[in-house]
């Protein structure tokens, strides 16, 4: 049942509902809940003439939602479907309240070209919604709203440092049902990778933070609620390295204090190697979880897309993260235009020979707004299905790749099999083990850590999906003799290293954890289930090295809108695709 706080009745108030109904197909958590942020963060900026009502459509019965005013919602372009199936459900049932969307979903498709597919709502924000949503509720309560356009942008975005504290007494009667909590940290991130839409939002190609002391606060409402695991939602942890260094201070400083054992998860980029104290403050401060964007093996792939940070340094950086005892969850992406015939292959050598345990590698997908997403257009080597939102899935992309389709196809195939056996996996688990035990900066400190496999089984004994996705990966893994003897073995040499360095057991929980979502996932999978294309016979390569002209009927100020950035990024680009191209003619 949606939970609300409800004013005085002889109080005139009105009534808001937020609406949360994400399309499972594509949670990353497989299996674990994680509260919609969103919602909780919009929350408290409501006034108090408003009863707030949130309806999380994982955990509630969107049929059991009662009337409210306004319905908010929000969502990502992979939620199109189910948003609408929500928002159709609701307007039946009350087709006088008032309906409103906002989130990355309106961003992304009014770049695209495609708000229209959004105009059964009655008003569609833009942008952050901090300010320009109690705006609008203040409009309604005197009726003037409806001389408001229907679509409502932020001029700027929201300057996180005058963040509330989210409204935890409507999170508390369901925070039993969420693996941990989650606190938003940061917003922004200052380096220039091609394919990212997050640096193309204004003001984001620099680091936004929230005040340590708010963050502090909010981390000891969740410990005093018994809560151990720990999401921080960021762009980039360490993108602004000086307040990283102080808010993990803060939060060592509070541990002393309180006795707190917590474990965190965030986002942050690889330089993170370069600052041995912050890894040992991290460390200290309970992260255990780190996303890496790692992207690709190969060098020249990683220049034209601009990540620098990344280019010659991938093998020290990621075994000095890891010997710290740091796990890392790396994005992989296949499809850049310089990988090679060899890239499936030199990507699992990588994992092994570096250890990693994480790891769900994708195809690239040019995302709106994104400078490669001009360049795709530029170069016609974009597919635009006009009947369709684009949503970034798997093995459909809209981008014609200079590999041959077929190549890709197999080459995918193979990678998932080989990925997946039992072999394989032991392999890469073990290395990762080995280098821990030959490490002389890990730290044995007595935390939780995040996927601690207690919290975990806590969490999916408690939900009827959580327990069906459990028992679908216990099946995976005792489905034949080699997968058993592969996690027999694993589980004991794990227990063996845990006598010198305790706490390893988490490494193994999150390697299973990964093992069985990537099984699950492309169980069966065959070249016949991939949608993607390759360019023509008669491409002329020397596109790749156009310049790029701005879009037509772009806004002169969204043209300046991070452009010496911009420019910066495009000279790694055109470098790495030149280099491309002269070896293509040689």
């Amino acid at each position: 049942m949606a939970t609300s706080v409800q004013l005085d009745v002889n109080q005139k108030s009105f009534a808001i509902t937020f609406v949360h109904n994400p399309d499972i197909r594509y949670d990353q958590n497989y299996g674990t809940y994680i509260a919609p942020l969103w919602a909780y963060t919009l929350a408290c900026h409501v006034s108090d003439n408003w009863s707030v009502t949130i309806c999380d459509c994982k955990i509630d019965d969107i049929h059991e939602v009662v009337r409210s005013d306004v319905f908010a919602f929000s969502g990502i372009n992979q939620d199109i479907d189910s948003i609408r199936k929500a928002h159709d459900l609701v307007k039946e049932k009350y087709p006088d309240s008032t309906f409103i969307l906002g989130g990355p979903i309106t961003w992304s498709l009014r770049e695209e070209g495609k708000l229209s597919y959004l105009q059964y709502f009655d008003y569609l924000f833009i942008m952050d919604g901090e300010e320009t949503l109690p705006m609008f509720l203040r409009a309604f309560e005197d009726a003037s709203y409806t001389g408001l356009p229907q679509i409502i942008e932020a001029e700027a975005r929201f300057p996180i440092q005058q963040a509330k504290n989210i409204r935890i007494d409507l999170l508390k009667p369901k925070i039993e049902h969420y693996y941990g909590a989650v606190l938003e940290v940061s917003r922004g991130c200052p380096f220039l990778c091609e394919f990212c839409d997050i640096r193309v939002l204004p003001g984001n190609n620099q680091s936004n933070n929230k005040p340590v002391s708010l963050i502090i606060e909010e981390l000891d409402q969740y410990h005093k609620l018994g809560i151990t695991q720990i999401q921080f939602a960021c762009d980039n942890f360490i993108g602004e390295v000086a307040w990283a260094r102080e808010c993990v201070d803060a939060i060592v400083s509070w541990k002393q204090r309180t006795g707190a054992k917590i474990s965190i998860f965030t986002w942050l980029t690889i330089n993170l190697y370069k600052m041995p104290d912050l890894m040992h403050k991290m460390w200290e401060a309970g992260f255990s979880l780190l996303f890496i964007g790692i992207e690709s093996v190969n060098q020249n792939s990683l220049l034209e897309t601009a990540k620098v940070q990344n280019v010659e340094v991938l093998d020290q950086a990621v075994r000095t993260i890891q010997s710290y005892g740091f796990i890392i969850a790396p994005g992989m992406i296949f499809g850049f235009d310089s990988d090679t015939e060899t890239v499936f292959e030199e990507t699992l050598d990588f994992f092994v020979d570096v250890g990693l345990i994480g790891g769900d590698p994708s195809f690239l997908m040019a995302l709106s707004g994104t400078p490669l997403y001009k360049r795709m257009e530029q170069a016609g080597r974009l597919i635009k299905r006009e009947e369709e939102v684009t949503i970034r899935k798997k093995i459909e992309t809209n981008i014609r790749y200079l590999q041959d389709a077929e190549f890709l196809k197999k080459g995918f195939v193979d990678f998932i099999h080989r990925y997946t056996e039992p072999g394989f996996q032991f392999t890469r688990f073990k290395k990762h083990l080995d280098l821990i035990m030959e490490s002389d900066t890990f730290i044995p400190i007595d935390h939780v850590g995040y996927g601690s496999p207690l919290e975990y089984l806590k969490i999916q004994i408690k939900d009827v999906q959580n327990r069906k996705m459990f028992m679908l990966r216990i099946a995976y893994l005792i489905r034949k003799p080699s997968t058993i003897s592969a996690v027999l073995k694993a589980w004991w040499l794990a227990r063996k290293c845990s006598k010198r360095y305790q706490g390893l057991d988490i490494h193994l929980n999150y390697w299973l954890y990964v093992w069985t979502n990537i099984g699950l996932k492309y169980w069966g999978i065959k070249e016949e289930d991939f949608d993607i294309h390759s360019v023509g016979e008669d491409f002329d390569f020397n596109l790749l090295v156009q310049e790029i002209r701005p879009s037509k009927g772009q806004p002169l100020e969204k043209q300046k809108r991070g452009e010496e950035k911009t420019k910066v990024q495009a000279r790694y680009t055109r470098k790495a695709l030149k280099r491309l191209l002269e070896n293509k003619q040689k």
